[in-house]
């Protein structure tokens, strides 16, 4: 009885999973430029000591992505790019495209919040069929689909 609901949980489970699109099916760019990383505090901020805490933080390096030589398959309607706080912050429709950019962020924070970002291919039935995992481990490995892509 343990056993068969055992079997049954772990069917379950690997039904949701999205499989990775192959990598021959895109390529990965970054596009690393340094920005002004603005401060986190409102204008005219001090602390305790009076000192100012609304300085920015000067230029930092900041990581942007190219998906492109994107091979779009029939079943593949809609692409949608989802941050690790689950916000999505690109959406576009597939008909026609074969490349996109999307700002990831400053490479410190990035770092030190870790983390994935996630690009889903969306069925016409709104499923989602693959998916692509771009992710910045906090020694600041950058992977593709889990595999080995760069370091910061």
């Amino acid at each position: 009885m343990v056993k068969s609901f055992f079997i049954l949980l772990t069917c379950f489970l690997l039904q949701d999973e999205i499989p990775f699109k192959p990598a021959d099916e895109f390529q990965v760019d970054i596009n690393l430029r340094f920005k002004e990383k603005p401060s986190q505090y409102g204008s005219n901020t001090y602390n305790t000591s009076g000192e100012r805490m609304d300085n920015s933080k000067g230029q930092q390096s900041f990581l942007s992505v190219k998906i492109s030589s994107l091979k779009i398959r029939e079943d593949e309607i809609r692409i949608s790019v989802i941050r690790p706080d689950k916000r999505e912050i690109f959406k576009k429709k597939t008909e026609g495209l074969s490349e996109f950019n999307f700002d990831m962020g400053f490479v410190a924070d990035l770092k030190s919040e870790g983390g994935e970002f996630v690009i889903l291919f969306i069925s016409p039935d709104k499923k989602k069929i693959r998916k692509i995992v771009l992710s910045i481990t906090p020694t600041g490995i950058f992977s593709v689909n889990g595999k080995w892509h760069g370091q910061f």
